[in-house]
């Protein structure tokens, strides 16, 4: 399965924490169930270096984790075939963890995800991590919870799978400078 794609507006976040501007680095995960050009749930479609977004954002959460992180054959974390160890020393790799818990996330197939930065703000009436419904718009998306969805890092569509009750959904984005 490919890897997620860097998209233009990772690559202004990338540029601005470089800059020292005062940017967040990545702090939230969004999933969703992708658009109609998702047809084969097996073969998703390519991601589009020029999204902002999310096809079509469902949920979204601030990360509950970020640490450095250093390959080592017998770490405890296993992404993309790599296993990792998370250290206390500065590396040129960096995890960032995001736990969807329980009911969070039930009843959305996941086709796509991706990591944002920046200045993500929820809706006022907001009060924890989790933001559901996607990107607010007073006209097509009044019940979405994410007033400003902030930098688009990273994207990837995946085969598509179908989340029920009682589960829970951690990804960690790695990145590699």
């Amino acid at each position: 399965m490919a890897l997620g794609l860097i998209v233009k507006t990772g690559r202004i976040l990338t540029a601005k924490l470089l800059l020292g501007q005062a940017v967040d680095g990545i702090t939230h995960c969004a999933i969703g169930d992708g658009d109609a050009s998702f047809t084969d749930p097996q073969n998703p479609p390519a991601p589009d270096i020029g999204q902002t977004g999310l096809r079509n954002e469902r949920a979204r959460k601030r990360y509950y984790k970020r640490t450095f992180l250093k390959e080592d054959a017998e770490g405890a974390l296993l992404v993309n075939g790599v296993r990792y160890l998370e250290t206390g020393e500065e590396t040129n790799t960096i995890g960032v963890f995001f736990r969807f818990d329980e009911a969070e996330a039930n009843g959305i197939t996941i086709r796509e995800y991706g990591f944002f930065g920046g200045d993500v703000q929820y809706v006022q009436s907001v009060t924890g991590d989790l933001a559901m419904g996607g990107v607010f718009h007073q006209d097509t998306n009044p019940t979405g919870e994410v007033v400003h969805p902030g930098y688009l890092y990273e994207v990837k569509n995946i085969p598509d799978f179908n989340k029920i009750s009682d589960t829970r959904v951690e990804l960690v984005g790695i990145i590699k400078i």
